[in-house]
């Protein structure tokens, strides 16, 4: 019963944290999914799901519970690392069972980790270990720096038998997996690129592909504004913002707005233009934006249309009449299945041509 009662509060905690946790990384689930298995069946996302379930309940019972009165707790506790790769045998000798639980225990929360690696995830064996050992390491260090210095002091003991029990752990779920997949051997996977996506796709695949073009436009704004600040300005305690450098709309378009608009062009016309209609997104979820075979002028004409809804949606915030304009594509989406530059015209060959429908 005392077993149970230590643990009962953290399993709480991950019970609770487990809707809000799974929300935020929907994005990223999803689109494994698309990569790993090119489609959406329930069980799959179920044992994604389970999978954050796992990782939060790993954390919660490795870090959770914390000492209540940290000032008193930390007076009376100095822990020091233990760095005896066989102090576990004087622990069992001086604790007896508790000693033999808590090491069946660091074996046991890890065997979750390593079915993973070897069944969902299908690694090898060179990655599957050092990933097991770092996650293990990773966690004695957070209980060594009292998770990253959220708690004045180390509240739990970092163990060096710890490290070897959790991989062990690891290794053992990992080698339950190869055994798992003679009795139950894994569906193959057709990853064969999607020409005609369903809206689920299409919007992780956008998701990534904004992701992308902002991650390369902000350090490139951010050097800019520096440069300008050092070299125009010569004060860069002033922060002075970068002067607009034209108008649409009646709005100001800031350099921001332009370094925005390029890195949008080139992940989003010039890389798919070259890879067969295959963005960045596209090409981790399995999808081409050339949803009917286009040569020519109507491959032109495509990717001019399509451009141009992606600039009137990512600048939305610049063009008040796109919110209006995205409604009507929302709406026209759910009617056609499809957006507006799939319905240009396109050459004779079949639909299927470079891949398979959804």
């Amino acid at each position: 019963m005392g077993y149970i009662a230590y643990f009962s509060r953290p399993f709480m905690l991950a019970v609770v944290l487990w809707p809000f946790v799974s929300a935020v990384l929907t994005v990223p689930v999803l689109a494994l999914l698309y990569h790993g298995y090119n489609r959406i069946r329930f069980s799959q996302a179920l044992v994604a799901y389970s999978t954050v379930l796992y990782a939060i309940g790993l954390l919660c019972f490795t870090l959770y519970p914390m000492p209540e009165d940290a000032a008193a707790y930390c007076a009376a506790h100095h822990l020091t690392p233990q760095l005896n790769p066989l102090q576990f045998i004087g622990d069992i000798r001086t604790d007896g069972l508790s000693a033999i639980m808590q090491i069946a225990l660091n074996v046991v929360f890890f065997l979750p980790l390593g079915f993973i690696m070897g069944r969902v995830f299908r690694w090898p064996i060179a990655v599957a270990l050092p990933v097991g050992f770092a996650t293990s390491l990773m966690i004695e260090t957070l209980q060594l720096t009292g998770f990253l210095g959220f708690y004045p002091c180390s509240y739990r003991l970092f163990d060096v038998d710890d490290l070897m029990t959790n991989t062990l752990g690891a290794m053992l779920g990992y080698a339950a997996a190869g055994l798992f997949d003679r009795l139950v051997p894994p569906r193959s996977h057709d990853l064969t690129t999607v020409t005609r996506p369903g809206f689920l796709r299409r919007c992780i695949t956008y998701i990534i592909d904004l992701t992308v073009v902002i991650a390369a436009a902000m350090p490139v704004t951010a050097l800019a504004t520096i440069i300008y600040d050092i070299t125009v300005v010569h004060d860069i305690t002033t922060w002075h913002a970068i002067p607009p450098v034209g108008h649409v709309f009646g709005n100001e378009v800031a350099f921001s707005d332009v370094v925005m608009l390029v890195s949008l062009l080139i992940f989003e016309l010039l890389m798919p233009w070259l890879r067969g209609g295959s963005t960045l997104g596209g090409w981790f979820t399995h999808m081409t934006c050339e949803t009917r075979p286009r040569s020519g002028w109507r491959r032109v004409l495509f990717y001019a249309a399509r451009t141009a809804v992606f600039v009137i949606v990512v600048f939305a915030l610049l063009i008040p009449q796109s919110v209006t304009f995205i409604l009507a594509l929302l709406v026209f989406y759910c009617v056609k299945k499809q957006m507006p530059y799939d319905l240009l015209p396109a050459d004779d060959a079949p639909l299927d041509r470079v891949g398979i429908t959804e």
